[in-house]
């Protein structure tokens, strides 16, 4: 009874860089010029279902909707819908990737579709791979209101901070100081990370080195702000944070380098 097996949570993600970060980011990893072949993966997935033997197919598809890469069919033991059983599947052998676009997960279970969750493409080394990987930036910035920011300190520290932004395309502005965010030393640097997530799978997906410059034009300035006090959230002061931020605060402007 295939229908009574649900997928609570699925996530395929790079091997090294989860024993690196310790983070499960939902991305395979290629580290040359595409097409190229991934590296040792890690596919972790949680159902719920019927007790019950299943047989379980895990494959990945291209953004076209071709399948290139699908697992041995493999016997799953649930123990029922009072419980949430984990599987996890580590993939040595290499597939090859030609398309930098988001993939997906699917899972089957016994023949029949049960899953499907989003997969990106870490590819450092392509230049193809980056401009699909600033596509799904800029969408995942338009959708969300905090990036992180690795902000370098004296002594070879790094700080990270959360940080609500103004978006201008693939740009962003930061307002700090005073009453505003706390960011560290930002403006003592010439360059910091910016850590973006997706709003949709509360995932990193890119993490990107940045330029950094301090906004000391008077018109960008207020352009800048007057689009600010429409994506601050908790605005106490309403129109008069426009007079707060020019007397208390520094705007920085960050552009994705490379």
């Amino acid at each position: 009874m295939v229908q009574a097996v649900k997928v609570l949570s699925a996530v395929m993600f790079d091997a090294a860089h989860f024993e690196e970060t310790g983070r499960a980011d939902p991305a395979v990893r290629v580290l040359s010029e595409l097409p190229a072949v991934t590296e040792p993966f890690h596919v972790n997935r949680v159902y719920k279902g019927a007790q019950g033997r299943y047989e379980e197919v895990v494959a990945l598809a291209d953004p076209s909707g071709t399948v290139v890469w699908e697992s041995d069919p493999r016997i799953l033991q649930l123990r029922g819908e009072m419980y949430e059983d984990l599987f996890r599947l580590r993939v040595e052998a290499p597939i090859t990737i030609a398309d930098a676009g988001e993939h997906t997960l699917l899972l089957y279970m016994d023949g029949q579709l049960v899953g499907r969750v989003p997969v990106f493409v870490d590819a450092p080394r392509s230049l193809i791979a980056s401009g699909a990987t600033m596509d799904a930036v800029e969408t995942a910035l338009k959708k969300g209101s905090i990036v992180w920011l690795d902000i370098p300190q004296k002594g070879g520290v790094v700080v990270q901070r959360p940080a609500w932004y103004v978006q201008e395309g693939r740009t962003l502005y930061v307002i700090k100081g005073g009453r505003e965010q706390e960011l560290p030393g930002l403006e003592q640097t010439d360059r910091v990370t910016v850590i973006v997530k997706s709003k949709d799978i509360n995932a990193t997906i890119a993490e990107l080195p940045a330029g950094v410059r301090i906004v000391t034009d008077d018109v960008e300035f207020e352009r800048v702000a007057a689009l600010g006090m429409g994506t601050r959230l908790n605005l106490l002061d309403g129109q008069n944070a426009l007079a707060r931020w020019r007397s208390e605060s520094v705007m920085v402007h960050l552009t994705p380098l490379g």
